[in-house]
């Protein structure tokens, strides 16, 4: 997730895993900066269902397993994708692309290739 607004936000990351919650954390972010979260449990071929919200003003976003199914049809080889969500003024934007691994990392770790695609 990262603050692209001037100012410092405050925003609640919910990730459910298989219907059940396994991650709920608020995290403050000045402008510019970035939080990944990166947990054993990702990586596994479950539903994955994502939400952001981000306070001052309240805006909130939700992406999900089924909405990559919707918007890809090959993946080729690829099997996992990572998403990235990108807060702004009045709204946040929802970036993904294929990985090349399932094992969950840090994005500096990512190969090229891998990057995420802006999805509008």
């Amino acid at each position: 997730m990262l603050n692209v607004r001037e100012a410092r936000t405050t925003a609640d990351i919910t990730v459910l895993r298989d219907g059940r919650s396994v991650y709920e954390q608020a995290h403050t972010l000045n402008s510019a900066d970035m939080v990944e979260v990166i947990e054993p449990w990702m990586g596994q071929h479950v539903t994955y269902e994502i939400t952001v919200t981000a306070r001052n003003p309240r805006v909130e976003v939700t992406f999900s397993t089924s909405d990559v199914e919707q918007l890809v049809d090959d993946w080729g080889e690829n099997e996992c994708f990572q998403v990235q969500f990108d807060i702004a003024r009045g709204e946040i934007r929802t970036l993904f692309g294929a990985m090349n691994s399932c094992q969950p990392s840090s994005s500096r770790s990512v190969e090229s290739g891998d990057r995420p695609a802006p999805r509008r």
